[in-house]
């Protein structure tokens, strides 16, 4: 039998006031003082008295220990039914934590098996973009030169190098002029696209005076611009605004973007270019009046060979933002789009100062 501390029952570990046991000795130790009492007392009524009394607390001490003896049974019997409820509950948790450890491996397996088919397709993609590139480059190539030599001779023609030309002879050199211009566009998109791809490109950041950059992209798509009958417009602003970047992919960037605009806006429109200086480094606002872009194409316009709904018949790859977009992230800028259907859109490219970019 463990000792208990002073206080205590050793049997239950009750403190003495809450065990039974010691309570019922405590009315023992009472009636064995009444008992004695009758002794010392006279016979007579007082006696017959403490009697009835010796009596009542006999019965009642019985009573009570009797009503604490059960509940003390229905508690053990209840604590046993619980520890059983509680054991088998134990034993179904263990059963499910066995089941969701077998589907947990399992699932693992199965996630692993397709982690390997997943690197084996990645590297098959890999394989198959590098070659796509390299015959995308050498086609590029091959193309390039004898589409420059036919642009020479149209040329040549239409300068009566080669003798005078009927006007109809002068009708068809204007369209190999042109077809063979927008084929070396092509050409250069797709191999511009493919040196953004592979990580080729070298940026060259110096001080760039961005008006007499904007006049040399104006001077350069004017004749497209007045074959579409767009005029091209530039707002008014500080003349001797430089900005930090790489003269020839700015210079890209803004073909692209007035190039798109001249596209896609109506005849006798304007096609018009603001830039500004912001707090954190400069914005170029190119803006057309063309038939603005539906929202389900906005989210997908500067993805490569694109073409949205308001595309239309309108000529290209769907290369020139995507490539402009790109640039312009090198500048460590973005581009970004403002549209309204049936009123124009806006390409805001904003470009970070020289030592955040």
């Amino acid at each position: 039998m463990q000792t208990q501390p002073y206080g205590r029952c050793s049997v239950c570990t009750l403190q003495l006031r809450q065990c039974h046991a010691w309570q019922s000795n405590g009315w023992s130790f009472a009636l064995v003082v009444l008992v004695l009492s009758l002794v010392l007392v006279p016979s007579g009524w007082p006696q017959k008295l403490l009697a009835a009394m010796v009596l009542g607390v006999v019965v009642w001490q019985g009573l009570a220990n009797h009503k604490r003896t059960d509940d003390l049974i229905h508690g053990q019997h209840r604590l046993m039914v619980l520890t059983q409820e509680l054991r088998g509950k134990q034993l179904l948790i263990e059963q499910q934590n066995d089941s969701l450890a077998a589907q947990v491996d399992a699932r693992t397996a199965e996630l692993r098996d397709a982690n390997v088919r997943l690197a084996a397709a990645n590297l098959e993609l890999l394989e198959l973009d590098k070659l796509r590139s390299a015959v995308l480059s050498n086609v590029s190539h091959e193309l390039r030169t004898p589409l420059t030599g036919i642009l020479g001779s149209a040329q040549n023609l239409r300068d009566g190098l080669a003798g005078g030309l009927t006007q109809a002879q002068q009708e068809y050199v204007q369209m190999i002029e042109g077809d063979s211009r927008r084929l070396i566009r092509v050409v250069n998109e797709l191999l511009e696209w493919g040196r953004l791809q592979s990580g080729h490109i070298q940026m060259q950041r110096t001080p760039v005076a961005l008006y007499p950059l904007l006049d040399e992209v104006f001077m350069l798509l004017r004749p497209a611009a007045q074959q579409k009958g767009v005029r091209l417009e530039m707002a008014s602003a500080e003349p001797s605004l430089c900005v930090p970047a790489d003269p020839d992919k700015l210079k890209q960037i803004l073909i692209n973007l007035l190039d798109n605009a001249i596209k896609f806006s109506r005849p006798d429109s304007s096609v018009r270019v603001h830039a500004e200086s912001v707090p954190d480094g400069w914005r170029v606002l190119v803006e057309d009046h063309g038939p603005g872009v539906p929202a389900e194409d906005v989210p997908h316009l500067f993805e490569r060979f694109y073409r949205g709904q308001s595309g239309g018949g309108a000529p290209g790859t769907g290369l020139g933002l995507a490539i402009a977009k790109n640039l312009a992230r090198l500048h460590g800028g973005d581009i970004a789009l403002q549209t309204s259907l049936g009123q124009g859109s806006t390409f805001a490219l904003t470009l970070p100062l020289a030592g955040a970019a």
